[in-house]
């Protein structure tokens, strides 16, 4: 019987196309997936009026909260003598609300976009220690700047200088305000001394009457950006810094690494992030560029991201990290201990330094010379952590120190004593972190969809093995079906011939009459005895011939004679068809095999 019809054929061709598609079909499903992932994003993402990530490139929906953390200095006395070195005490925070908004957005032929983003700051009393009038001690920066400007003068100018400002009540440290530190204040005695230097050609824009670290910057930008659109399809610098304020590299650095504009703003990066990314960003408060490092997985608000930070090493000296050579003032034989950098050539000349907070990962030297700092990574070292498909960092923060390089001065009196030492005098935490609702977004509608599409690969080829299963069971079925029709065959063959084999049985079971002794008379030539003899219920039949001529017997017609025309009545000793016994059941099996 034939196993494989046309019909079982056909299905199973159908079924075994079906199940190959369903299995290609899941092997290919992940490159299907990037590839509808990658043309999403480039409609997506670029910068262009009117799509839903420009909305969110001109007002980013991530409130910053800006802390302000001051040390006050605890022994001022002991330090302008000389006895000591500073104690320090840290307050905080004192936080302001920065709103962020990009104006002045201009798209240009070579694919990058310009921009300004003014920065508004509301300060927030309920997440402050207190309110940015709390006053504490300091260094007076405007009065050691001078002494810093004047210190290569001649003798008796510098005199001249210091004595004008002692008159007016200067010291060497200063209570000032939260408020006045980092906003500005006004003081009548260093405008004085600002048209005095005038006289003698030198100037500096820290001495002119105001002073304070961020005077200015409420309302207005860190400069003009031109950063990649994307619209050309390109999304490998996709928002990466292209000129910063019209420069495509800085001037203020002393190597062309060190001057070099890298990364973004921060906010965001190109995407397809992995933890291999080269990630930098550029900070134009810093006048520079950091590199990041992955430092592990991470998540916010449900969401997963790559955590990465900014390494010590971006602060090491040029000994322990060579990138670093050009920012040693004025060249990389003035280089400072890890931990720091020079920023005096930035400020117009105040010996102003950048660390991060409470010098984390710096060299020992600084906490020697200064009291009070307590290092903690978690706390103090800046990190963003982003998405990886986007590259949009869900939240970041930015932090760094500012420093004053303390030294004596042989003639400003309030500084003779002074001590060697480089004075924190604020850090900065700026945290940010995306609203809840864009999170949800993130994590309902793209790593929900994302999570799901593994399920889905494993469904695919679930279902192309499950097909396979089908095909196999239904062969075992039809084969097992085909076996059991041709051995009942077989069976009602054997029924058929069993008469057959009975009637034969029957006539060999015949027992012939005993002879006569007349019946050996009758045939004087050919004479056949039949000797029976019963062994065992089975009878034996022996023809004996005799010939009184010695002459063998003749065969005729495929029958052997004795000459004799007398016919035996016993059985025949030929093969008959009718009564031949039925073949043994393996001969039958050798067909079903073939």
């Amino acid at each position: 019987m034939t196993v494989f019809t046309f019909r079982r054929k056909l299905c199973l061709a159908v079924l075994l196309l079906t199940g190959l598609a369903t299995i290609l079909f899941g092997g290919f499903f992940q490159i299907l997936l990037n590839a509808i992932i990658h043309e999403e994003l480039e409609q997506k993402l670029p910068i262009k009026n009117g799509t839903l990530a420009f909305g969110f490139w001109r007002d980013p929906p991530v409130p910053v909260q800006f802390g302000i953390y001051v040390f006050d200095v605890q022994n001022p006395d002991e330090v302008i003598a000389g006895k000591e070195a500073p104690s320090i005490v840290e307050k905080g925070p004192y936080v302001y609300r920065m709103h962020l908004h990009k104006e002045d957005i201009k798209w240009h032929q070579n694919g990058t976009v310009s921009y300004v983003q003014p920065q508004t700051y509301f300060f927030d009393r309920e997440a402050s220690v207190g309110p940015d009038t709390d006053t504490f001690l300091t260094i007076n920066v405007p009065y050691i700047t001078i002494a810093t400007i004047m210190r290569f003068e001649l003798p008796w100018l510098q005199k001249i200088i210091d004595a004008f400002v002692r008159a007016k009540y200067e010291n060497a440290f200063r209570r000032v305000s939260v408020h006045d530190i980092w906003w500005g204040y006004e003081d009548p005695v260093l405008e004085e001394a600002a048209e005095l230097l005038k006289k003698f050609n030198i100037t500096s824009s820290l001495i002119n009457g105001k002073f304070g670290f961020y005077m200015e910057h409420n309302n207005t930008g860190d400069g003009m950006y031109n950063v990649f659109s994307g619209l050309d399809g390109n999304l490998d610098n996709y928002i990466l810094v292209d000129r910063w304020n019209g420069l495509k590299k800085l001037t203020l650095w002393t190597t062309e690494y060190a001057n070099q504009i890298r990364g973004s703003d921060g906010s965001q990066h190109p995407p397809y992030v992995t933890k291999d990314t080269s990630i930098s960003i550029f900070d134009g408060y810093l006048q520079r560029s950091l590199k990041m490092c992955y430092n592990g997985s991470s998540s916010f608000m449900g969401v997963r991201t790559l955590h990465f930070t900014v390494p010590y090493s971006e602060f090491a000296t040029a000994s322990e990290n060579p990138d670093n050579a050009g920012f040693c003032t004025p060249d990389i034989h003035h280089c400072i201990p890890s931990g720091a950098y020079n920023m005096t050539d930035a400020t117009n000349y105040a010996p102003i330094y950048v660390s991060m907070p409470h010098f984390v990962g710096g060299d020992p030297y600084y906490f020697k010379h200064v009291t009070g700092l307590h290092p903690d990574r978690l706390k103090h070292q800046p990190f963003y952590d982003i998405h990886a498909l986007t590259g949009v960092s869900l939240q970041g923060a930015r932090r760094y120190q500012l420093v004053v390089r303390t030294e004596s001065f042989e003639y400003f009196s309030a500084f003779k004593n002074f001590p060697v030492s480089y004075l924190p005098i604020l850090w900065i935490d700026g945290l940010a972190q995306m609203d809840a609702k864009t999170i949800a977004l993130f994590r309902d509608e793209v790593q929900s969809t994302l999570d799901a599409m593994p399920t889905v690969r494993g469904v695919i080829f679930g279902l192309g093995g499950f097909i396979a299963l089908i095909i196999l069971t239904l062969i075992f079925i039809w084969k097992r079906k085909a076996r059991t029709v041709f051995t009942s065959d077989i069976e009602h063959l054997d029924e058929d011939r069993k008469p057959l084999i009975q009637k034969k049985k029957k006539r060999n079971s015949r027992v012939s009459p005993p002879l006569r002794s007349g019946d050996l008379n009758t045939h004087s030539d050919d004479v056949a005895v039949r000797d029976r003899r019963q062994n065992g219920g089975v009878i034996t039949e022996e023809r004996v011939a005799q010939d009184s001529n010695n002459s063998e017997p003749k065969q005729e017609n495929g029958r052997l004679h004795s000459g004799s025309n007398v016919e035996s009545d016993g059985p025949s000793e030929f093969f008959d068809p009718r009564t031949s016994p039925v073949p043994d059941p393996a001969y039958y099996k050798s067909f079903e095999s073939t």
